[in-house]
């Protein structure tokens, strides 16, 4: 079995430490890297310098020399993603990325990251995979929005700020009335309809709120941590406490309502709740009966069925709903010189 010091493994752990130009490492901050990495690699700067000389004749790296040292580094931005080959399917997943996830990742991450989308791009081309794009898409449910643009700084400092544990500062221009500066406590980061959200507290206050990344200007990170608020958890507070789908109330209520047939197909695959019971009635509606949160989201679904759905329970959303069916009768009602024939 082959010992850790073995010359060919330490030249592929050895490899990855080399940045790509125009960063550079030591033939020393190397020797110490690979110390750290496994005691077994523990060799002299010759040796170092003596391995970084063969590999230069194998792969595009060059070196500076600063003083009395040499700094190494890789010529071509591209060549370091060969170790290891990158696979057809492993460049599918990096192209996908690219499409999906770029407004989740932190710029500093999506930089690094390029080299590796550009190479997968060049990866597909040759392979079957290459038209999977082309085959597969994601769409969201309603119009189509144009995401508002967030401003580079912004995006750059919440981003920064959320990974280091920091708070920033921003002049923030709230949907209604004039910019104001906040220091921000950064909790997470939410993406919902293409918007970009800072889930954070504002210095005094503790109480999580959400900071639209587009209405941000003159961002600037702080030296002070970030405090969360006690007991906070970012996923139950988006995924459990639904904060992102508006609550009305805490908990679950226990909806009831008369679907067109047509309109409650779709629930019996997709269904509202675990606990959802669907029953047909003689006029052929059918009721839904599940306890779901009591959200502003839900209000915005239902009103998406226009009159094929007729909430019955709780009372209060069913007065809720019959005064807005009022209002929009009397707006629909009621002459309009906008109007065309």
């Amino acid at each position: 079995m082959r010992k850790a010091g073995d010359t060919a493994l330490r030249y592929l752990a050895m490899l990855p430490l080399i940045p790509v130009h125009p960063r550079t490492i030591s033939a020393g901050e190397l020797q110490r890297q690979l110390r750290r990495q496994n005691a077994e690699y523990a060799m002299n700067i010759r040796s170092v310098q003596r391995d970084l000389e063969k590999l230069s004749g194998i792969y595009p790296l060059r070196s500076e020399a600063r003083g009395r040292a040499n700094h190494w580094c890789w010529m071509d931005k591209s060549a370091y993603l060969q170790i290891p080959a990158m696979n057809d399917a492993t460049a599918l997943a990096f192209v996908l990325a690219a499409d999906h996830l770029s407004a989740l990742l932190p710029p500093a991450t999506l930089r690094l990251l390029q080299p590796y989308f550009r190479h997968a791009e060049k990866i597909l081309r040759q392979t079957k995979l290459g038209g999977w794009r082309k085959k597969a898409r994601i769409i969201a449910r309603g119009p189509e929005l144009a995401p508002p643009p967030v401003r580079p700084n912004a995006h750059e400092v919440a981003h920064q700020a959320l990974l280091e544990g920091r708070q920033f500062a921003v002049d923030y221009h709230a949907r209604a009335g004039g910019a104001k500066r906040h220091a921000l406590n950064p909790l997470g980061i939410v993406i919902r309809a293409g918007v970009i959200y800072m889930v954070a507290t504002s210095n005094p206050h503790n109480d999580p709120r959400h900071f639209a990344l587009h209405r941000m200007r003159r961002a600037a990170l702080l030296d002070a941590p970030s405090v969360a608020p006690p007991g906070f958890d970012f996923a139950a507070y988006v995924e459990e406490e639904k904060s992102f789908s508006y609550p009305h109330s805490r908990g679950r209520i226990k909806l009831r309502a008369l679907f067109s047939k047509e309109a409650a197909l779709h629930l019996a695959e997709s269904k509202l709740s675990a606990d959802q019971k669907m029953s047909e009635k003689k006029d052929g509606r059918v009721l839904i009966e599940a306890r779901v949160a009591d959200t502003a989201e839900l209000r915005w679904w239902l009103l998406g069925f226009g009159s094929e759905v007729e909430v019955l329970a709780p009372a209060e959303l069913r007065r809720e709903f019959a005064r807005v069916a009022g209002e929009m009768g009397r707006v629909y009602n009621r002459p309009s010189k906008e109007a065309k024939p």
